[in-house]
């Protein structure tokens, strides 16, 4: 299914899109399947918080975590981006500079404590099950900053082998 789909039937099923979100921060954290990213946005979404007693509560929140793979798929479709994405892979440290002040839009799908979820976006995803309520954040689309955009410049000359 291709992405369009997808977020259309994401959409239809109760999913909710936050447009104009500005990246201000990128945290990357490897973890033992996936690197994730965690973006401190410029405005707040909504998610959840850890309590002390373990529950969580609905919030707020300035921070998302998305996975690196997911962001590299993305920059595959942009022209700007693509010869980059599979070392942005490699090299996800990267991508803090990257997506500085970039652009995206936001997809969150909301899954309920113990009920079944696989990644739309993925072809061999495995369902799986939280044990509290989640949102689930995609993001859909990346619209680089000029800050960004100098700095695959200059990881485009390094990669060529220029200084």
């Amino acid at each position: 299914m291709e992405q369009k789909e997808i977020i259309a039937q994401l959409m239809k099923e109760g999913a909710k899109k936050v447009n104009d979100v500005t990246i201000k921060n990128v945290t990357v954290t490897v973890m033992d399947e996936y690197t994730r990213l965690g973006l401190t946005l410029n405005k707040e979404v909504d998610g959840y918080k850890a309590e002390e007693d373990g529950t969580y509560t609905p919030v707020k929140v300035k921070v998302i975590f998305v996975s690196a793979f997911s962001i590299a798929s993305l920059l595959k479709d942009n022209d700007d981006a693509a010869f980059a994405a599979n070392h942005l892979v490699k090299h996800p440290d990267a991508m803090a500079m990257i997506l500085s002040r970039a652009n995206v839009t936001i997809v969150q799908q909301s899954v309920k404590e113990g009920e079944e979820y696989t990644n739309p976006f993925s072809e061999n995803a495995e369902p799986v099950t939280f044990d509290h309520d989640v949102i689930i954040n995609y993001v859909t689309d990346i619209k680089l900053s000029d800050f960004g955009l100098k700095r695959l410049d200059r990881l485009a000359d390094k990669m060529l082998g220029f200084e």
